[in-house]
């Protein structure tokens, strides 16, 4: 009987982590998904023909979709089970990897990523459900490790896994390798993972008037964001309706939530000093922090002409400092407290972002390394202290609500994070250009001896006239170009350096909380 009793102890031990291993297969993939496609943007640039705002939206509908589903995932647990609901979000997620490899267009590829941020913002809440339902609360911690290294994996082995895949296969392989992985991961959960009855309430509402006024806010501003610039903002109606239908969204989300008991997002919370302070700092340092992400590897790749790999391999560092800093951060939060961890973060924060302002086009690989170094140990400083920080004075009874808010206002910090920086780039592109035209003309003496000196150069390859004068227009071209990125991306990493530095004002109203 004891030996009946030891095999059925060591099935259900084994059976504990294969249900780990079946819904971490999925969180892994939509994690990496998410970065590995950084490193892809450029390549897709050039592909669809498209300007850095019209391709930013690869990751800003995959963010909205992504964001949106986060908010049904936890009605849909309590409404159709863990398990369904998993396993639709694997199909969602299966379904738009396959039509993203496979889109022809840009258009295409959008709708496509939508599909896929869809499936994507179920599969890690869900895992995080299912993992803690399986687990005892005594391994709970060990629950916390296994969800956080389904986060950490994205941002660790993305980048250069997507640069790999760029150079020796082509796009559609990014999108492809999640096929094979989330069927194996549906057949897994389908084998191993019950659903509990107790979990289900097929009478339970939703609050389905938040949700549609929050995805029209959402998407109104970022669409405002991303065309404002190239359409000249307020010269174009179209901005003005956009502005108009996203500023009375959020009022009409507002007022919404203030009139109901049970809101899908509880703003009465935002009246807790410390919380909405913490919050400020919390989308402050989304915004900034996914900005340099998305802005880092088409850097890298336009201006510095990096491989999709060299990217890849530059931008893993930081990654790697983050999970190895992780730990460190959690045992000395209840020793020095909040405010001084996250002094630290600011700290490495401003330092990585006044090194990228020294990057010019002759940067090499090797000097990407050691500011990225510094800005994953910044990151690793600021994301969980702030989030401790915005949550630690809220009340048992309205954690769920408070963390729905700050979960929300970090999304929302990415997205627009994306948006805003994708915009910026084309209007420091647009505006360093005109400056330029105006001044480098073959009417300045010096440029004008510069560009005598050139064609003679070709003409001592050539005798011929037209050919050296094509040739050095193009060399010139190419100068001209050089320069304006240069200095685009100069202003940009200058504007993250000023985001670190308003982070700093905030962290005074920060509340520190030592054990």
């Amino acid at each position: 009987m004891s030996t009946a009793i030891l095999d059925n102890t060591s099935n259900m031990e084994s059976k504990k982590w294969l249900i780990a291993l079946s819904v971490s297969m999925g969180g892994i993939m939509s994690s990496l998904d998410t970065f590995i496609l950084y490193v892809a943007t450029p390549n897709l640039r050039g592909i669809f023909s498209a300007t850095i705002a019209e391709i930013s939206w690869i990751s800003t509908s995959y963010a909205i979709a992504s964001m949106m589903c986060m908010f049904l995932s936890g009605w849909a647990v309590k409404r159709y089970g863990s398990k369904n609901v998993y396993q639709t979000g694997l199909l969602l997620f299966v379904t738009g990897s396959a039509l993203c490899a496979f889109s022809l267009s840009l258009n295409q590829l959008i709708m496509a990523r939508v599909i896929q941020g869809l499936g994507a913002g179920i599969l890690l809440p869900v895992e995080g459900v299912i993992l803690r339902r399986t687990f005892p609360p005594a391994q709970h911690g060990l629950v916390l490790g296994l969800y956080g290294t389904s986060i950490m994996l994205g941002p660790a082995f993305g980048p250069m896994l997507g640069g790999i895949i760029i150079d020796q296969f082509s796009w559609h392989w990014v999108f492809l390798v999640n096929i094979p992985i989330g069927l194996i991961s549906f057949v897994m959960v389908q084998e191993f993972v019950q659903n509990e009855t107790s979990e289900i309430n097929k009478t339970l509402s939703f609050d389905t008037f938040s949700f549609f006024y929050l995805a029209v806010a959402v998407v109104s501003l970022v669409w405002l964001l991303e065309r404002g610039d190239r359409t000249f903002w307020f010269e174009d109606k179209k901005n003005i309706y956009l502005l108009i239908t996203a500023l009375s969204s959020w009022a009409m989300l507002f007022a919404h939530s203030l009139s109901i008991s049970k809101p899908l997002l509880d703003f009465k919370i935002l009246a807790n000093r410390a919380f909405s302070t913490a919050n400020s700092m919390n989308f402050l340092a989304a915004f900034i922090i996914t900005g340099t992400l998305f802005v880092l590897p088409i850097y890298m790749q336009e201006l510095l002409t990096f491989s999709p790999t060299q990217a890849g391999m530059a931008m893993a560092p930081r990654a790697f400092v983050m999970m190895l800093a992780f730990p460190l951060v959690g045992w000395l939060f209840n020793r020095v407290g909040t405010r001084i961890l996250i002094s630290i973060g600011l700290f490495f924060g401003i330092c990585s972002g006044l090194m990228m302002c020294d990057f010019t086009f002759e940067t090499g690989w090797q000097d990407m390394i050691f500011p990225q170094v510094i800005q994953g140990l910044g990151a690793a400083f600021i994301l969980g202290p702030v989030t401790t920080a915005a949550l630690i004075s809220i009340p048992k009874e309205k954690m769920p609500g408070a963390a729905a808010l700050e979960s929300t206002t970090r999304l929302l910090g990415s997205t627009l994070g994306i948006a805003v920086f994708a915009s910026l780039i084309t209007h420091y592109q647009l505006r360093t250009w005109e400056v330029l035209r105006h001044n480098v003309t073959l009417f300045s003496t010096v440029l004008y001896k510069r560009f005598a000196g050139v064609i003679d150069f070709f003409l001592s390859e050539t005798p011929s006239n037209t050919y050296a004068m094509e040739k050095a227009f193009q060399a010139l071209n190419g100068r001209v170009t050089q320069q304006v990125l240069s200095i685009t991306y100069m202003n940009i990493f200058q504007i993250i350096t000023v985001g670190f530095l308003a982070m700093v004002v905030l962290s005074f109203f920060i509340k520190t909380k030592r054990n």
